[in-house]
């Protein structure tokens, strides 16, 4: 049978020119055909990757910030991070990335002309977190960039099922040139629509546009906001949750409530002590703005960001900051024991309870002035001899911590070391000093 030509009527009786009716399904399907040849093209990158580079990849997922995250999600974050360094990490000191050295490769010939012309534009691939503004259909969306606004076609080639999306999510992955369009390399990670304005906030706050563009800042940056992502998606997830008890409840809504514009690392932190301290001690809660001030404060010190002044997180909250310090000390010495029970992770980092990063004031105490080497220094270290040796053998408890230290306080004054001394300024030193030698057993 004789070919139509695309400008004569469509033999199939529509009416239509053949380009306008089954010329254009013939057209469609060369088109798919090239779609599906890309897609492989980018598991032969991801493959080549895996092969060539494998000890540079696993040094850099060696220092992952999504280690220990849950199992799906760190799988998930960490090939996101894969799939930034094969374009935008070089792997010498030439400034080669792995994907330019794909296109040096051999294997790139394997591929028809036209799926060459797609992948030579590939050095064009960018992170991206994109709110989907309309969905075209299963596999075409139309999005808006969280950071410049601008609106793009984005397109999905491989043939993995799509995670469950909707209108309002955002989209974080690594784009590259289809044509007039984008598609995303390989995977994709979706934040609910919840988290929208608070992740756009949180990337607007890292991107400076008079130092950087859009585009490089992403790229040199990716990680970084990637794990910001990742941590909006972790405390949209725990915001959902049921706690299960009204009073376990309530301390949460009131994090939430007063931490509307904090980091979601920080607030992540929060809700995963909170869970495994309501999981294990099933704690018996008077006030729950105590206890919401209490992770607040502690969860900053534990992400290492947003530091506050106890005495501020208090006032935040409502609360007398005698007992946001009690709450804070309750929930430092579960997540003690909690380490002491198997969990190494951060026994190096001792330091981290006691920076404040607003201010540079010490947030427990003041040292009062005493000088090394008197006898009130050496007291002090004698009775942290016998506190650590009796809660070796008693354990950790929060009442007897001030028990010792009154009664310390007591002896001191009695034997008249104490001339001069603000007993009150020694009591914040002794309960730092405590904490310091807590933290020394590995706590964080």
């Amino acid at each position: 049978m004789v070919k139509a030509s695309r400008n004569n009527l469509c033999p199939c009786g529509s009416g239509k020119t053949y380009k306008h009716c089954c010329g254009k399904k013939e057209a469609v399907s060369i088109e798919s055909l090239i779609d599906r040849e890309v897609a492989k093209c980018m598991q032969d990158v991801f493959s080549f990757a895996l092969e060539r580079y494998e000890e540079e990849l696993a040094f850099m997922m060696s220092g992952s910030p999504f280690q220990g995250l849950p199992n799906e999600l760190e799988t998930s974050a960490n090939l996101l991070l894969t799939n930034w360094a094969i374009f935008h990490r070089h792997v010498d000191d030439k400034g080669m990335t792995i994907f330019s050295a794909y296109m040096r490769s051999r294997r790139r010939t394997r591929w028809r002309p036209a799926v060459q012309t797609h992948l030579k534009r590939w050095d064009e691939a960018v992170p991206s977190f994109d709110e989907i503004i309309h969905i075209e259909d299963e596999r075409r969306f139309l999005v808006r960039d969280l950071l410049t606004r601008k609106e793009k076609y984005v397109r999905f080639l491989t043939p993995e099922e799509l995670p469950s999306t909707r209108e309002g999510d955002v989209l974080v992955g690594c784009l590259v040139p289809h044509g007039d369009e984008w598609a995303y390399f390989m995977k994709v990670l979706p934040i609910p629509k919840s988290g929208k304005d608070r992740l756009a906030r949180a990337l607007q706050a890292e991107w400076n546009p008079d130092m950087k563009t859009c585009e490089v800042f992403l790229r040199e940056s990716f990680p970084e906001l990637l794990e910001i992502a990742v941590h909006e998606l972790l405390w949209q997830l725990l915001s959902e949750k049921d706690w299960g008890d009204r009073d376990q409840d309530d301390v949460f809504r009131e994090l939430k409530k007063k931490e509307e514009t904090t980091s979601s690392l920080v607030l992540s932190e929060a809700a995963f002590l909170w869970r495994a301290y309501c999981e294990m001690d099933e704690p018996v809660i008077k006030n729950p703005a105590v206890y919401a001030a209490a992770l607040r404060y502690l969860a900053s010190e534990m992400a290492g960001r947003e530091f506050v002044n106890m005495e501020k997180v208090a006032e935040h909250y409502g609360v007398p900051v005698e007992e946001v310090e009690a709450a804070v000390m309750e929930l430092f010495l579960f997540r003690t024991e909690l380490l002491d029970d198997g969990d190494d992770e951060g026994e190096n980092d001792d330091e981290w309870l006691f920076d404040d990063g607003d201010d540079g004031d010490e947030i427990w105490f003041d040292d009062g002035g005493m000088e090394d080497g008197d006898e009130l220094d050496r007291a002090i270290e004698e009775w942290l001899d016998q506190v650590e040796e009796l809660f070796d053998c008693e354990g950790w408890d929060v009442d007897q911590v001030h028990r010792l230290i009154d009664k310390a306080i007591r002896t001191w004054k009695k034997d008249g070391l104490l001339e001069g001394v603000d007993a009150a300024e020694l009591r914040k030193e002794l309960e730092e000093l405590v904490w310091e030698t807590f933290a020394e057993r590995g706590f964080l």
